[in-house]
């Protein structure tokens, strides 16, 4: 999965001028250490001024390429970070979307989106971080260097405080790690009750259960406001830790080199010198340790991205369909997880006919045109195109050849023209007739623009959309599904009418519970 994050010579070189770009830097800032330490040592510390300004202003000028090349170094962290993030979201997503539909049964979609977008985030960030742990590691290096020619003892001395900040920081770090992954699950948790209760809003009004979404939702965010004060703390904490030491330690090294090392010679400007690079030294030790607690609380993230990563996929191999001759159910069964057993009657369909499929609800109609399309996998019997077992079918294949609409299909945040197209390229006069054969005539004039949602649709004009879309494709086999029950007989009858005449040569199967559509199909055929 990670291998699609690395991939690509852009991805590459962002690297490869990462690592050089940090190396550059510890040298001028070591180049820098050493004019600075002859400002005070030749100048300041004697009170010379001749010919003082011009390498003040070379020392200056090389802070601050140090200051502009940590900034570029910043760039190319984001740059990456966010690379990674949409490589491993878009990977993720396309994993997800040809997962077997199962998969989905029991997980509600605002969950799923809030643990797929904070563990692509997180564990985008966590590759970014990598990145600035080899930055940090090799400035952290360049400093231990500078302190260790201002004097051995020093440095030593530097070096051996280092385990005070891990003992003072470990327990914290790792509470830290254990507050974002009980916060993560909080917030999806979070989505999950707000999104069910906007879905809701006429039931909620209706009802007057204001007080009972408002408290489920209250109850949820009293628990995030648990967790993010414990967070912050924590957090404080740590930075409280660090700038403590930033100010004591300088002092303390300071004091052990001046009673310890009986060979430091250095003036002013050396203790100058130590008193600046040694909490810069900590500085950069205590990013090193903010990368090693953002590590451990993206451990659970990686492991939901894997779990995303090794969904299992729909079966893409098998037999290529590319023409349709005859469908044929033979003892097909499906036993459901809640004891429900449907048994759908033997039936064929040929070339051009038009089958209704009539009974009531709950009996196995829609159940075999899911089996057909490949959302029910698990049933027993079989069912034959072209005399080919489905079982043998590509997926793919066979979903160019059958289209279907469903009885409800969801408004996306698109004008009525992206609803029906999905993308899909359609000259205008094309994309004119489908409009007039759904008859959403109406529709493209008033909203044609605008873009729609459930929330401004009727059930049949969600209907008609699903009628359109699946039209665009042009399959030779149109399964429709209960599409016309939000809609009244007559725009029943005019669609059906004009559907027919327009493709006499499709097969169409369509599941209706009004015994008025019969006359428009060659046959019935009776569920339940």
């Amino acid at each position: 999965m990670f291998g699609i994050v690395f991939k690509g010579t852009k991805t590459r070189l962002t690297l490869v001028c990462f690592v050089a770009l940090s190396i550059v830097t510890g040298f001028i800032l070591m180049l820098a250490n050493d004019l600075l330490g002859q400002v005070f040592n030749d100048y300041i510390l004697v009170q010379n001024f001749q010919g003082f300004a011009l390498l003040l202003f070379a020392t200056i000028g090389l802070f601050v390429f140090v200051f502009v090349l940590n900034i570029f170094i910043a760039y190319l962290r984001a740059d990456f970070q966010y690379s990674s993030l949409s490589r491993l979201a878009g990977h993720c997503i396309t994993r997800l979307l040809r997962a077997k539909s199962s998969y989905f049964t029991n997980r509600p979609s605002a969950e799923l989106f809030t643990r797929l977008n904070e563990a692509s985030f997180s564990v985008s960030f966590l590759l970014a971080s990598l990145l600035s742990v080899v930055s940090y590691g090799i400035i952290c290096i360049f400093y231990a260097i500078i302190i260790f020619r201002i004097d051995l003892f020093a440095g030593i001395f530097t070096i051996l405080i280092t385990p005070v900040y891990f003992i003072a920081n470990g327990w914290a770090g790792d509470k830290l790690s254990e507050l974002m992954h009980e916060k993560m699950a909080a917030d999806g948790e979070m989505s999950a009750v707000t999104q069910e209760g906007f879905e809701n809003v006429n039931n909620v009004k209706t009802k007057g259960a204001y007080s009972f979404f408002c408290g489920r939702s209250l109850t949820v965010l009293n628990k995030i406001k648990g967790i993010s004060v414990h967070e912050s703390t924590l957090e404080g904490y740590i930075n409280g830790i660090t700038t403590l030491l930033r100010i004591i330690t300088p002092l303390l090294v300071i004091f052990a080199v001046m009673q310890f090392s009986s060979n430091f010679d250095g003036g002013a400007a050396e203790l100058i010198l130590l008193y600046i690079n040694i909490p810069l030294f900590l500085v950069t030790f205590a990013n090193l340790f903010a990368q090693y607690v953002e590590y451990k609380a993206a451990k659970p993230f990686i492991a939901q991205l894997k779990e995303y990563d090794d969904v299992e996929l729909e079966n893409e191999d098998g037999t290529e369909l590319t023409a349709f001759e005859s469908l044929r159910t033979d003892s097909v069964t499906v036993n459901f997880d809640d004891g429900r057993t449907i048994f759908v009657p033997d039936f064929e369909v040929k070339k051009s006919e038009k089958v209704m499929l009539f009974g009531e609800s709950g009996v196995g109609k829609s159940t075999v045109f899911n089996i057909i399309m490949g959302i029910i996998t698990d049933y027993k019997g079989d069912i034959y195109v072209n005399n080919i077992n489905l079982r043998e079918i590509k997926l793919v294949s066979l979903r160019k050849i059958f289209g279907i609409t469903f009885q409800h299909t969801n408004a996306l945040t698109l004008d009525l023209r992206g609803n029906i197209l999905l993308g899909t390229p359609l000259a205008d006069g094309k994309l004119e007739k489908l409009i007039q054969l759904t008859a959403l005539e109406n529709q493209s004039d008033v909203k044609g623009d605008a873009v729609l949602n459930n929330k401004v649709l009727s059930g049949g004009e969600k209907s008609r959309i699903g009628l359109s879309q699946t039209l665009v494709s042009n399959p030779k086999v149109i399964l429709l599904d209960e599409v016309f029950s939000s809609m009244d007989e007559a725009l029943e009858s005019k669609i059906l009418a004009d559907l027919f005449r327009e493709y006499p040569d499709r097969t169409v199967i369509c599941i209706s519970h009004r015994n008025s559509s019969r006359v428009f199909f060659d046959r019935v055929v009776g569920f339940g």
